[in-house]
C-alpha cells in the first residue's frame, strides 16, 4: 500500500503506479470523470489529463439544485475547466429535492441516485468502461467511521473499494485511483500548480452528519493516532478480502440451501439452513433479503440486522408460523422451508 506521508511534488508520478496497478488496460480505455468541481475532483481530473490525452477523458456534472446560486456557479466552473483542458463535456440539472419527495428518500440518498444515473447515462454516450470519481483517503476513514457509528457489518467497515461494478449494466465500472491518497496533499499539489478550485459552504455545515465526523470526530482521532489514515486504509483492505472470501463461500452455499429465487419470493430448506454456522446462516439470509429488495430499495440501504437475526432464530426452533419483519419483509416458516417475500407478497396488504 503506497505511504500517504509522501511529497506532494511526486504526487502525478505516485498516482500513475497506482494507476498502473488499478486498470493496467488504462492506455486502451475511455473515461468519465464525475467533476463537481472541488478540490479532490479537481486533482483527479488535472493528473489524469498529465498522463492521458483529452481523447481518453470525459466530464460530466451535475446540478442538485440544492444550493441555488452556488450551485449555478459550480455548473459553470465545471464548464469553463472541462472547456480549458479539451474535453468532452456532459452536465445536466436535477431537481433532487422534487426527487426526494417523490421516492420517499432523503435529500443524500436522493441525490446519490441522481448522481449516478446521470453518470451511467453520460457513460454509456461516451462510451466509457469506467467512471472514476475523487474519493480519497479521508473519504475511506470517514466511510467507515460513519458505518461503525451507525452500526453495521463488515461489509460496512471495509468501506470504500477502489473498483466496483454499476450495478444495472453490462461491464461499467465505478474506479476510485485517489484512495491511497489525502485531501491535505491534493490540495498542496493543486497550490503549487496553481490549478484553482471552488469550495461546496455545505461541506462546513455541522448538521450534515459527515462534516460533523469530518470536522469534530476526525481531528480528535487524528490526535490519538497521528496515522489514522493509514491505520484505517489498511484496515479496509483486510476486511475486503474477507469480505471477498465470504462472497466466494456464499456462492457454493446458495445451491444447498435455496429451493427457489424469483424477484418476489426466495424459498429457503430450513434442515440444511439449521446445519450452518451462526454467521454462514446470518449471511445467507442477509443476501437473500437484499435479493428481493433490488427492486424496491436504493442501491446500497442495508437489510436490517433484526430483520436477518429474527429470521435466523425462527428458523432455528420447531414454529411453524409467519414474521413480518423490518424493512418491510414477510417470513414464512414451515416444518420444511423458510420464505421470503416483501411483505405484501404473501400477506395481500
Amino acid at each position: 500500500m503506497p505511504t500517504l506521508k509522501t511529497s506532494y511534488a511526486t504526487f502525478p508520478i505516485r498516482f500513475q503506479a497506482c494507476f498502473d496497478l488499478l486498470e493496467p488496460g488504462w492506455r486502451t480505455r475511455k473515461f468519465l470523470v464525475a467533476y463537481s468541481g472541488g478540490l479532490d475532483s479537481t486533482a483527479l481530473l488535472k493528473v489524469l489529463i498529465s498522463i492521458l490525452g483529452p481523447d481518453q477523458i470525459a466530464v460530466a456534472h451535475l446540478n442538485h439544485e440544492l444550493r441555488g446560486v452556488a450551485a449555478d456557479r459550480d455548473q459553470e466552473f465545471a464548464a469553463k475547466v472541462a472547456t480549458e483542458l479539451g474535453t468532452t463535456f456532459f452536465t445536466a440539472s436535477r431537481n433532487v429535492t422534487a426527487l426526494a419527495h417523490r421516492r420517499h428518500q432523503g435529500l443524500e440518498e436522493a441525490a446519490r441516485y441522481a448522481r449516478y444515473h446521470f453518470l451511467g447515462q453520460a457513460a454509456h454516450k461516451w462510451g466509457a468502461g469506467a467512471i472514476l470519481t475523487a474519493h480519497q483517503a479521508d473519504d475511506q476513514a470517514e466511510t467507515m467511521l460513519m458505518n461503525f457509528i451507525k452500526g453495521t457489518g463488515t461489509s460496512g467497515l471495509a468501506g470504500l473499494r477502489a473498483r466496483r461494478p454499476v450495478p444495472g449494466t453490462k461491464g461499467l465500472e465505478i474506479l476510485r485511483p485517489l484512495l491511497f491518497f489525502n485531501r491535505a496533499e491534493l490540495r498542496d499539489w493543486l497550490v503549487a500548480i496553481k490549478q484553482p478550485w471552488v469550495e461546496d459552504e455545505s461541506n462546513l455545515n455541522l448538521r450534515f452528519r459527515r462534516n460533523q465526523v469530518r470536522h469534530e470526530i476526525m481531528p480528535l482521532l487524528k490526535r490519538l493516532n497521528p496515522q489514522l489514515l493509514q491505520s484505517l486504509g489498511r484496515s479496509a483492505m483486510i476486511l475486503q478480502a474477507e469480505e471477498d472470501y465470504w462472497q466466494s463461500h456464499l456462492l457454493d452455499l446458495w445451491p444447498l440451501v435455496i429451493i427457489e429465487a424469483t424477484a418476489s419470493i426466495i424459498t429457503l430448506d430450513r434442515s440444511r439452513l439449521t446445519t450452518l454456522t451462526t454467521a454462514e446462516g446470518r449471511r445467507l439470509i442477509y443476501t437473500a433479503f437484499a435479493h428481493l429488495r433490488k427492486d424496491r430499495k436504493p442501491e446500497g440501504e442495508p437489510v436490517a440486522f433484526a430483520t436477518v437475526n429474527m429470521t435466523w432464530e425462527l428458523s432455528m426452533t420447531n414454529h411453524t408460523k409467519g414474521l413480518d419483519l423490518p424493512g418491510g419483509f414477510r417470513v414464512e416458516a414451515n416444518p420444511n422451508y423458510l420464505r421470503l417475500s416483501q411483505a405484501s407478497r404473501l400477506t395481500g396488504s
